[in-house]
């Protein structure tokens, strides 16, 4: 894991100061991020179910959602993630990014988190678009059609429909 873009952007992350919905303390949701992209395909130790309200919690999103995106984009970006772990990841992905379609909330620290989720999420729209394209087994290329549908519809149905 080391050895990728996504690892050491895993790395050079500060967990420990970022606020996760288990606290002040999102070590946890490193970990958890590290084991469901990097484990091998036959580890399955619930890190997906565990990320679930870590990051995001029914469109409210805590500060390490930002730096949460950004790791899984290198992963995607790069092809780190196993081929099994692609669709979760990217489910993960979508949660994170799905409340920008939502109106803006009262209060603006969310509305600045989603905006950074959303810009970190657009780093990696190309990654996404191929993944699209790749009619794989494990369905990754559907999460990641619904994950592009919220980033831009309109020009990845576009370029997606093209034949």
């Amino acid at each position: 894991m080391s050895a990728s873009v996504a690892g050491r952007q895993l790395k050079l992350v500060p967990w420990d100061k970022l606020e996760s919905g288990d606290g002040p303390d999102a070590a946890t949701v490193a970990r958890d991020l590290e084991l469901l992209l990097f484990a091998a395909a036959d580890v399955d130790d619930g890190a997906y179910e565990r990320l679930e309200n870590m990051i995001e919690s029914q469109g409210y999103l805590f500060e390490c959602a930002p730096a949460a995106v950004s790791v899984i984009v290198a992963a995607a970006t790069e092809g780190s993630i196993q081929h099994a772990a692609l669709a979760p990841s990217l489910d993960v992905l979508g949660r994170i990014v799905g409340p920008c379609a939502s109106p803006p909330s009262p209060e603006p620290k969310q509305n600045q988190l989603r905006e950074a989720c959303r810009a970190e999420a657009m780093k990696g729209y190309w990654a996404l678009i191929r993944i699209a394209m790749e009619r794989d087994r494990y369905r990754a290329w559907a999460v990641a059609e619904s994950v592009l549908a919220v980033l831009d519809k309109e020009h990845s149905r576009a370029i997606l429909n093209e034949e």
